[in-house]
């Protein structure tokens, strides 16, 4: 997928706050894949309600979606799901690791029906860079909640999309963490050729190169 367009969208059934000033609402805004952007969205202002319609998850908007020329509100649910195999993911807020799996379980569910195997050193080398590799066989339920943001951030790019968007991936990570999970999420998804989409509260703590929209 090339490009993720929205058309003068807006919540159906609340309005944000600010809505007036914002770079996103009620225009025309399109994301290019191999782009990078940061969009700063404090509190009230529809954050998650966005991401999720991106992610299609649900149609509780005005305006328009699209996947290069396709509007997400015609497609069929099945074609939305399989978008998410290969075009558009989203990291959730509240993580969603099944909990009775073991980390790296988790990890791999990412890959779908290819071999397993063949992910298996990245998902160890991107583990190590997190430092969480002596977590891999350890039951998602048993790790802090950093320690699930880092095993979701590595699930999130063993086999990546064309759009990586990462809803408030950070919060439970420390400065150094945070530097350190942000480098590999932009050393791969510039090898992916990924776009990358942050949704986060306020602007990060450290330099970077994303274009700023402000929701």
């Amino acid at each position: 997928m090339d490009n993720i367009v929205l058309e003068h969208i807006s919540p159906k059934y609340f309005t944000p706050r600010n809505i007036e000033q914002s770079e996103i609402w009620n225009r025309t805004v399109s994301f290019q894949k191999g782009n990078k952007f940061l969009i700063v969205a404090p509190s009230g202002s529809g954050k998650s309600t966005l991401a999720t319609a991106i992610l299609g998850t649900h149609f509780q908007y005005e305006g328009n979606i699209k996947y290069d020329q396709q509007v997400v509100k015609n497609l069929h649910l099945e074609k939305i799901v399989e978008h998410r195999k290969d075009d558009v993911s989203l990291l959730f807020q509240d993580v969603r690791l099944i909990k009775n799996l073991t980390v790296s379980e988790n990890i791999l569910l990412r890959v779908f029906n290819k071999d397993q195997k063949k992910f298996i050193p990245k998902m160890e080398e991107y583990a190590e860079k997190l430092g969480i590799q002596n977590l891999l066989q350890k039951k998602a339920e048993n790790c802090s909640y950093g320690e699930r943001q880092r095993s979701a951030i590595v699930r999130s790019l063993i086999n990546p999309t064309d759009f990586l968007i990462y809803d408030e991936c950070f919060s439970h990570l420390d400065l150094n963490n945070k530097k350190i999970a942000f480098s590999l999420i932009n050393e791969v998804s510039q090898e992916s050729g990924s776009s990358v989409i942050f949704f986060e509260l306020n602007e990060f703590p450290f330099e970077h190169d994303y274009q700023i929209l402000h929701l």
